[in-house]
């Protein structure tokens, strides 16, 4: 359940906070009651009662950039600014990092599923040399003709092709103590691009190897996992000038706000809370992008403050455990994914 301000809700309805708070006196909406006791609204509510103004076709078309929930999904969700990895929270996953168990837990709701039962002796320490992503890519194009046992549609076929997947990833990571952490925190953000591009591609009957070579595509980019990138030249101008003053000269040079917020956490993003409390920088980036933004540092932004060798790497490989739930969960469902559209 993501809550808005007033301020908020007003901004995505059109209308002045006047006309919000009339709104709520004549029941077309209701508020709750939120942090410091002020009033917060559902964005569900927000958006049915801004829908109603445009119609069936227009509703249909915001769902796909964040409008109502448009697909029925059990693997994780956000409500109330917190995020749920089959209705468990995270900070269940995030206090004790099993891997293994979360893997078990995000693809078959079984916690203690036997994983290890599915791996395989014959093909052992295996990967590739060099950069991740291109040789992630190689290396799943390669076992996509050379591993028969990927078309096995099957649930425990799919677990362990994911399994193997994740863990030749896995391996290709260097050693942090934040490692575990970072991996669960990435490990699957609800309907988010490349998630849907995972189910869009399971939908069709792709095997894993392929649903994950389209989803690490999609998750490459700068709007997506590739933001990693993006902000690793200003968390290095922190570690001389302190991370207010490099984000000030950033934004002074034009520089975009990659790093800071989410639209689905306006109080915050849970996992880079976790991931950089602690940390003797976590404090500062959280008040320079307060101060400078009115936002709050990412999960992008956090990774790199960690100071992960290849942190799209690590994104990456945290979100094939949710790639490889998708590809599960949408190979039951059976149907085709395929939109509409319109002119």
């Amino acid at each position: 359940m993501k809550l808005l301000r007033a301020e908020e809700a007003a901004r995505a309805l059109g209308v002045q906070k006047a006309t919000l708070y009339a709104y709520v006196s004549r029941g077309l909406l209701s508020s709750v009651e939120g942090p410091e006791r002020q009033s917060r609204y559902r964005w569900e509510d927000i958006e049915r009662l801004r829908l109603r103004k445009v119609g069936p076709r227009q509703a249909a078309g915001a769902a796909l950039y964040g409008g109502l929930p448009s697909l029925s999904s059990q693997i994780s969700s956000i409500e109330a600014g917190r995020l749920y990895y089959r209705q468990r929270p995270l900070e269940e996953f995030l206090a004790r990092p099993d891997l293994a168990q979360l893997a078990a837990w995000l693809w078959t709701g079984q916690p203690d599923f036997p994983l290890g039962r599915l791996d395989d002796p014959e093909h052992g320490e295996e990967g590739w040399k060099g950069p991740f992503l291109p040789g992630a890519w190689q290396w799943l194009a390669h076992q996509w003709e050379a591993d028969p046992r990927g078309w096995n549609r099957h649930s425990d076929g799919m677990c362990a092709s994911g399994w193997r997947i994740f863990k030749t990833f896995y391996r290709r990571l260097s050693p942090h103590p934040r490692l575990h952490e970072a991996l669960v925190a990435t490990a699957d953000h609800e309907l988010n691009p490349s998630a849907m591009t995972a189910r869009i591609a399971a939908s069709t009957g792709a095997n894993p190897y392929a649903v994950v070579s389209a989803a690490l595509g999609t998750s490459s980019c700068v709007r997506h996992g590739g933001a990693c990138q993006v902000v690793e030249a200003l968390v290095q101008q922190s570690h001389s000038l302190g991370p207010r003053e490099a984000l000030l000269r950033h934004l002074k040079r034009g520089g975009d706000t990659l790093g800071f917020g989410h639209f689905l956490y306006p109080q915050g993003d849970p996992r880079a809370r976790w991931l950089l409390s602690g940390h003797p920088q976590g404090a500062a980036w959280e008040e320079a992008g307060l101060e400078l933004l009115g936002l709050n540092p990412s999960v992008d932004l956090a990774l790199v403050v960690l100071g992960f060798d290849d942190p799209m790497a690590v994104f990456a490989t945290g979100r094939t455990l949710g790639w490889v739930a998708h590809d599960l969960e949408q190979g039951q469902d059976g149907r085709i994914i395929r939109p509409r559209a319109r002119i």
